[in-house]
C-alpha cells in the first residue's frame, strides 16, 4: 500500500489501493506517535464508515482515546479539534471519484501533518509501533454537537449589513450537512443545488470545475443571485461564481478576499501560492499591505500564515484561508465572508471583481523527464 500515502494525506481506491486492514494499521501508527487522544469525522462517500471504523480500532488497540464526530466536512472536523484542543484525522477522498478515498491528519490548530504524516508512513512500512494490553486499550467516545458548534462560531462572528441572495451548489458532498444553515443564520436568501448527501455523486463530479457547474451559473442567473459558491466533496474549497454567471478562478478570489480585507487592515500581510496572477502582488501593494510568496500546497499557505501572522490565504485551487478566524481552509466560511464583503457594497460582485486589475496567466500541466528543478 506504499502507493497510498501522498504528500499530504492517504488515499487510494477503496479496495484495490487501500483497505480497512489498511486503515487499522494505520490508525495504531497514528496514536503509537502522537501518543494522546484525538478525534475523527468522514466525508459522505459510501467507504468512508469502513475506513474510520477501521482507522478507530487501530487507534484504541494501541492504547488511546479517540472521539467519533461523525459524518462532517473537512473544516468543521478542524474546528472541533481546535475548540476541544484535539489532533483530528478525517476520511475524505475529498475532489477526486467515488471509489477514492483516503485520511487526512491535522493538528490541533487544524494545520495539515507534513513531517508527522512521513513518520506515520515510516511506522507504517516498518511495522514499528505498539499494542496495548486488555486493560490498557483506548476508549471510543461520541460528539453530536460538531456541526452546531462550528455553525455557532460563523453566525457569532459574522454579521450582514444586507440581506444577501446565494445559490450553494453541494455536489452531494459533506456542504449538505451545515451550508445553508450556516448562510441562513447569517441572513442570506438561501438556494441550493445538489443538497441531498450521496457518496455516488450523482450530479457532478467532487471535483466543481467551469464545465460542470453549468447548471449552477443558470440557477444563479435565473434566481437573480447575488453570487453562487460551488463546494467540493468535503467543502474545504469554494468555487465563486458571480451574479452574471462567470465562473472566478482562485487566483481572482484571491485578490479580491486580499483587497477587501487590506481596506481595513493596511499593514496586514497576505500569503499565496506562486502560481496565483500578480494583479494580487499589485493589488497588496496598492493597499499598503505585505504579500508573502509560498511554494504551491496547503502546508506552505499554514505555515506561511503562522509564520508571518497573516489575515489571508489564498490558492489557485480555491483554497481561501481568513487566519482571523483559523489556519486552515474553509469553503464554507470563505462563502460567509463573501456574503459580508457584499452585503457592505451597493455594487454588484461582477462589477466589484471587473475593478480588479487584469494580468492574464494561464496554468498549464505538462510532463518532464528529470523531475528534480533548480
Amino acid at each position: 500500500m506504499r502507493n497510498a500515502f501522498k504528500a499530504y494525506d492517504v488515499r487510494g481506491v477503496f479496495n484495490e489501493e487501500l483497505f480497512p486492514e489498511d486503515a487499522v494499521r494505520i490508525g495504531a501508527c497514528c496514536a503509537d506517535l502522537i501518543r494522546q487522544k484525538a478525534c475523527i469525522g468522514g466525508d459522505v462517500r459510501l467507504s468512508t464508515p469502513a475506513i474510520k471504523h477501521a482507522f478507530i480500532s487501530g487507534f484504541l488497540s494501541a492504547g488511546f482515546d479517540i472521539v467519533d464526530i461523525g459524518v462532517a466536512p473537512t473544516p468543521v472536523i478542524n474546528y472541533y479539534g481546535l475548540n476541544h484542543k484535539l489532533d483530528n484525522v478525517t476520511i475524505t477522498g475529498s475532489h477526486t471519484a467515488p471509489d477514492v478515498n483516503g485520511l487526512k491528519f491535522f493538528d490541533k490548530l487544524g494545520v495539515i501533518y507534513d513531517k508527522r504524516l512521513r513518520k506515520i508512513e515510516e511506522k507504517y512500512l516498518n511495522k514499528d509501533f505498539s499494542r496495548a494490553d486488555l486493560h490498557n486499550l483506548g476508549a471510543l467516545s461520541y460528539d453530536n454537537n460538531a456541526l452546531s458548534e462550528y455553525a455557532d462560531n460563523i453566525v457569532k462572528r459574522i454579521k450582514l449589513a444586507r440581506k444577501v441572495k446565494v445559490v450553494l451548489d453541494h455536489g452531494n458532498g459533506a456542504s449538505c450537512l451545515i451550508a445553508a444553515k450556516v448562510m441562513e443564520s447569517l441572513g442570506c436568501e438561501v438556494v441550493n443545488v445538489s443538497a441531498e448527501p450521496d457518496g455516488k455523486f450523482p450530479n457532478r463530479d467532487s471535483e466543481p470545475r467551469k464545465d460542470n457547474l453549468v447548471y449552477l451559473q443558470k440557477r444563479i442567473i435565473e434566481s437573480k443571485a447575488d453570487f453562487g459558491c460551488a463546494f467540493d466533496g468535503d467543502a474545504d474549497r469554494s468555487v465563486f461564481i458571480d451574479d452574471k454567471g462567470v465562473v472566478l478562478d482562485g487566483g481572482i478570489m484571491s485578490t479580491f478576499f486580499a483587497r477587501e480585507i487590506l481596506k481595513n487592515n493596511k499593514n496586514a500581510y497576505i500569503v499565496a501560492s506562486v502560481d496565483t496572477s500578480s494583479a494580487l502582488k499589485k493589488i497588496v501593494e496598492d493597499c499598503g499591505g505585505s504579500l508573502v510568496w509560498c511554494a504551491v500546497g496547503m502546508k506552505n499557505v499554514e505555515h506561511g500564515l503562522l509564520e508571518n501572522k497573516a489575515m489571508f490565504g489564498g490558492e489557485v485551487s480555491s483554497h481561501f484561508y481568513f487566519n482571523d478566524f483559523y489556519p486552515f481552509s474553509d469553503g464554507i466560511l470563505s462563502c460567509a465572508k463573501l456574503a459580508q464583503i457584499l452585503s457592505m457594497n451597493s455594487a454588484k460582485f461582477s462589477d466589484l471583481v471587473d475593478s480588479l486589475p487584469k494580468f492574464p496567466i494561464k496554468h498549464a500541466k505538462f510532463n518532464v523527464k528529470n523531475h528534480s528543478v533548480k
